[in-house]
C-alpha cells in the first residue's frame, strides 16, 4: 500500500514544485511591466486668446471743480468737491492674446452710459432755487490691458487708455414772484483724457467670463460760455468709474497656450455647510432729504450724493439641495467710511454752503440666498433679506445756519446677487452686489429745522473671502 502512495505523492510534490516557478516567473514580469506604461499625456490650459464681447453695471464719479462767472467778470459762484454721480451701464468689445503661461495684453473698446441725476432744490418766502448736478450722459474708451494669471482663469490686469466723456451739467433755475423765471444752464460738454485702472477677470467657461473694474479718467478743464445770460462756465472734471461686467469669450482665433500646463484641478468642494468671511468693496447713497428750516426755508435733495469704501464680516450655512441647486441664509455686518469727504459752494462775497458727504457708518443684514452651480466649484445666485443702516453723521452750514443732523438707524429691504468659486476645498472668493431700499423716517430733529424727513437707498459692492468649515 505505501508502495502505492509514494508515486502519487512524487507527483503531487512535482506539480507544487511547477506552480511555484511559474508563480516566481509571473509575478517579476508583471511588476516589470509597470514602468513602461504610457506617461499620463498633460491637458493643455484653454489659451486666453480669444475676441470677446461684455456688458456691465456700476457706479460713476464726478469730483473738481466748477465756476460761474459773467463775462468779463470774476467768478460769482463756486463748487468744489463731488461733481454728481449716478448709476451707469456699459458694453464692450476687445481682444486678448496670451503671450506666456502667465502673461496676456489685450486691447479694447467700450461704451458707457447713465441717465440718472442729483439734484437740490430750496424754497423761502415764495422764492424757488433749483440745481441739477453735473453726471454722466455718455462715453467711449479705447485701449489696452496687460496682465497676469495668478492661476489658469483668475486674470489680474492693469488698464490704460484714451476717453471722451459726455457730460450733463449744471443747471440752475431760480423763481422770484410776479417775475420771469432766471434760467442758467451750463451746456453739455464732450471733455476728452486719459484713461487708467485696475482689474480682475475670471473665466467661469471657456467662453464665460466675469470681472470687475475700476478707472480713473482724468477729463482736464473745459469753459462754457452761455451768451443768453452773459454767463462763462469753467469746469475741471475727473471721473471715476466702478463696474462689474459679464463677457462672452469667443472661440480661439490664435494659438494655443505656448507651453501647455497640466490643467488644473476640477474640485467639488462641500457646498453644504458653515462658512465665515470678510470683504472690502464699496457703497454708494442716495439718500432723499426734505426738511424747513426756522424762518419758512425749505430744502429738498435727491439723486446719488455720496459714497465710501467699506468693509464687511459675515456668517451663513448652505445646503445643496440638488446636483445644480444651493439655498442658505446668512448674517452680515457693514462697516464704511469716506475719510471725511465735504462739498462746498460759494458766492464771492455771499455765504457758503458746505455739508459732508454721506456715508454708510454701519449696518447688518440678515438673509437667504439661492444658486446654480455652473460648475461643481463655481455659483450664481441671487439674494434678499432684510437691513439696517447708520450713516456718519452730516455737519451743514448755510448763512449762518450750522449744525449735525441725525444718526438714526434706517430698515429696508435688500436685494442682490454674486458669484462665488472655490480656490481649495474650504475657501472660496465671491463678487458680490447689493441694494437696499431705505425706509423714509419722519420727524427727525436737527438743528434749526423745524421739520426734517430722510431716506434713500444704498448700492453695495463688495469682494469676499470665506472659509468653510469642514464636513468631510
Amino acid at each position: 500500500m505505501s508502495e502505492l502512495r509514494l508515486p502519487v505523492v512524487a507527483r503531487a510534490a512535482a506539480l507544487l514544485c511547477v506552480a511555484h516557478v511559474v508563480t516566481s516567473v509571473a509575478t517579476p514580469a508583471t511588476a516589470a511591466d509597470l514602468p513602461i506604461k504610457a506617461p499620463l499625456k498633460a491637458v493643455p490650459v484653454a489659451s486666453w486668446t480669444q475676441f470677446y464681447v461684455g456688458a456691465g453695471l456700476g457706479f460713476d464719479f464726478g469730483t473738481g471743480q466748477s465756476s460761474l462767472a459773467p463775462i468779463g467778470g470774476p467768478a460769482a459762484f463756486n463748487f468744489t468737491g463731488l461733481q454728481g454721480a449716478d448709476l451707469g451701464l456699459s458694453a464692450f468689445a476687445g481682444f486678448d492674446v496670451q503671450v506666456g503661461p502667465q502673461f496676456v495684453v489685450g486691447g479694447f473698446i467700450d461704451y458707457d452710459w447713465s441717465r440718472q441725476k442729483s439734484a437740490v432744490s430750496i424754497s423761502v418766502f415764495g422764492f424757488d432755487f433749483t440745481a441739477s448736478m453735473p453726471s454722466l450722459d455718455q462715453g467711449w474708451t479705447i485701449g489696452g490691458r496687460a496682465g497676469f494669471l495668478v492661476t489658469p482663469d483668475v486674470l489680474l490686469y492693469g488698464l490704460a487708455g484714451y476717453s471722451e466723456m459726455r457730460l450733463n451739467n449744471w443747471g440752475i433755475t431760480f423763481t422770484n414772484p410776479g417775475r420771469p423765471d432766471f434760467a442758467v444752464q451750463e451746456a453739455k460738454l464732450t471733455p476728452h483724457g486719459y484713461t487708467v485702472g485696475f482689474g480682475a477677470e475670471y473665466r467661469l467657461t471657456n467662453n464665460v467670463s466675469l470681472r470687475g473694474e475700476y478707472r480713473y479718467v482724468g477729463l482736464g478743464s473745459t469753459t462754457t460760455v452761455d451768451t443768453v445770460n452773459g454767463a462763462v462756465w469753467t469746469t475741471d472734471l475727473s471721473e471715476h468709474v466702478v463696474r462689474v461686467s459679464a463677457a462672452y469669450r469667443f472661440g480661439q482665433f490664435g494659438s494655443a497656450t505656448p507651453a501647455p500646463a497640466p490643467a488644473a484641478p476640477v474640485r467639488d468642494p462641500a457646498w453644504t455647510g458653515f462658512y465665515v468671511g470678510a470683504g472690502i468693496g464699496g457703497d454708494a447713497i442716495a439718500p432723499h432729504v426734505a426738511g424747513t428750516i426756522t424762518g419758512g426755508l425749505d430744502i429738498k435733495g435727491s439723486g446719488l450724493g455720496g459714497a465710501d469704501v467699506g468693509g464687511t464680516f459675515m456668517a451663513g450655512y448652505d445646503r445643496q439641495v440638488a446636483p445644480n441647486w444651493v439655498v442658505g441664509i446668512f448674517g452680515l455686518v457693514d462697516v464704511a467710511t469716506n475719510g471725511g469727504a465735504r462739498i462746498s459752494a460759494a458766492a464771492v462775497g455771499g455765504d457758503a454752503l458746505t455739508s459732508d458727504l454721506a456715508a454708510v457708518k454701519w449696518g447688518w443684514t440678515v438673509g437667504g440666498r439661492v444658486g446654480y452651480l455652473v460648475r461643481p466649484d463655481t455659483l450664481v445666485y441671487l439674494l434678499g433679506g432684510y437691513s439696517g443702516t447708520t450713516l456718519h453723521s452730516v455737519a451743514y452750514g448755510f448763512a449762518g445756519i450750522t449744525g449735525t443732523g441725525p444718526t438714526p438707524e434706517y430698515r429696508g429691504a435688500t436685494f442682490g446677487g454674486g458669484f462665488e468659486r472655490f480656490f481649495t476645498d474650504t475657501i472660496s472668493a465671491r463678487a458680490e452686489y447689493r441694494v437696499t431700499h431705505l425706509d423714509t423716517l419722519d420727524n427727525l430733529v436737527a438743528p434749526n429745522f423745524d421739520t426734517l424727513s430722510a431716506g434713500g437707498t444704498v448700492h453695495t459692492l463688495r469682494a469676499v473671502l470665506s472659509y468653510h468649515l469642514p464636513t468631510r
